[in-house]
């Protein structure tokens, strides 16, 4: 046989140009997929972005306008505040005015009181809860289940300090979204500015803090520790002030204005109580004699006691607004007042440089 001197494809014999570029289209086949190869085991480069630095001016001038911002929005709370709470007072005077009142003023009220009072002073024993005590108790319940809480159905104390601190932080983040755009501030670099600015600062120091960062960004508030130790705090303050401490923000309310009340407030049919008191321990029984006289005596002397309950009533009403409104360690502005004391104290002083440069946007 013949020796064959080029290639066969197929039953064809390829010779020479169709070798030559069979040979070399497999060449250049090869060195694509040694290039493909070597191209996808090569370490991806990112370019490096500029460096944009603040200086300590910029800085000072984004502290000046949080320090206004903070400023407007805790006028702008206090005044929504005020408005609140002058309705919340408002119904509360009336539910006085439509229920309390007509209730205390009631002659076998005051009978019931009278007696209630003589018996547990007759039966009073060193060492025990007072008459008077007792008393301050009974109208405490009676003047929340009466009054406030009715009242709290439509508002209340807590309803408007969580209103007021919202009020509060939602102008504040309005008052600075816009800052890092206005004077070229990387946002990285702005996020960390305003973690270095205290917002929740505690005593003693091992309590938990907050930054303006984390207040600002947080979805519900109460879930950050140092937050809910201000409220407690607050909680704390109110409930001390009362005359029987209560974790029910209203009950205390209600003891502290009863307390006030009971000062100077009118209470008749005491004496004629202790009088009739029959039956030891299993109660008192008023004579229908003694009632009798008691009822016209009562009706010559209700538009007196009435005039002085209301007297005494303002008096309590002006405290309980004191406490409530003025008060910033306490009332309902103290969450406020806490968070813009501190931003604003710490934006009036040198902000710390920011340790390490943020990149761009």
């Amino acid at each position: 046989m013949l020796a064959r001197t080029g290639n066969e494809y197929g039953g064809r014999r390829i010779t020479g140009a169709d070798g030559t570029w069979m040979k070399h289209a497999s060449i250049g086949l090869l060195a694509l997929a040694l290039t493909a190869c070597s191209s996808t085991r090569a370490p991806s480069v990112t370019p490096q972005l500029p460096v944009h630095p603040v200086d300590p001016e910029t800085w000072q001038a984004v502290d000046r306008q949080i320090a206004t911002a903070s400023m407007r929005a805790r006028h702008a709370a206090e005044a929504y505040a005020r408005v609140a709470m002058e309705e919340w007072l408002g119904l509360v005077r009336q539910q006085t005015e439509d229920v309390f009142i007509p209730w205390y003023l009631n002659y076998w009220t005051q009978q019931w009181i009278g007696a209630r009072v003589a018996w547990h002073e007759l039966q009073h024993s060193e060492g025990e809860v007072s008459a008077e005590e007792r008393l301050v108790t009974y109208l405490q319940e009676q003047f929340y289940e009466q009054v406030l809480a009715p009242v709290s159905s439509f508002t209340n104390p807590r309803t408007v300090m969580g209103e007021t601190l919202a009020d509060y932080l939602r102008q504040l983040e309005d008052g600075i979204d816009w800052l890092p755009f206005e004077y070229q501030i990387p946002l990285a670099a702005f996020d960390q500015h305003l973690d270095a600015i205290p917002a929740i600062v505690l005593q003693p120091k091992a309590l938990p803090s907050s930054s303006l960062r984390e207040v600002l960004q947080a979805d519900d508030l109460e879930s950050l520790p140092a937050f809910a130790t201000l409220l407690a705090q607050v909680e704390a303050v109110n409930d001390s002030a009362g005359q029987a401490p209560s974790s029910d923000r209203l009950r205390s309310l209600a003891g502290r204005a009863v307390a006030k009340l009971t000062d100077s407030m009118p209470l008749r049919g005491g004496a004629v109580a202790a009088s009739t008191l029959v039956g030891g321990p299993l109660g008192a029984v008023i004579s229908v004699a003694a009632a009798s006289w008691g009822v016209v005596e009562h009706d010559r002397d209700r538009p007196a006691m009435e005039r002085q309950l209301r007297i005494s009533l303002d008096v309590a009403f002006v405290v309980v607004w004191q406490e409530l409104v003025e008060d910033d360690q306490a009332g309902v502005l103290a969450p406020v007042h806490h968070l813009s004391t501190q931003i604003e104290r710490a934006v009036a002083a040198p902000v710390p440089e920011i340790s390490e440069p943020a990149v761009l946007f």
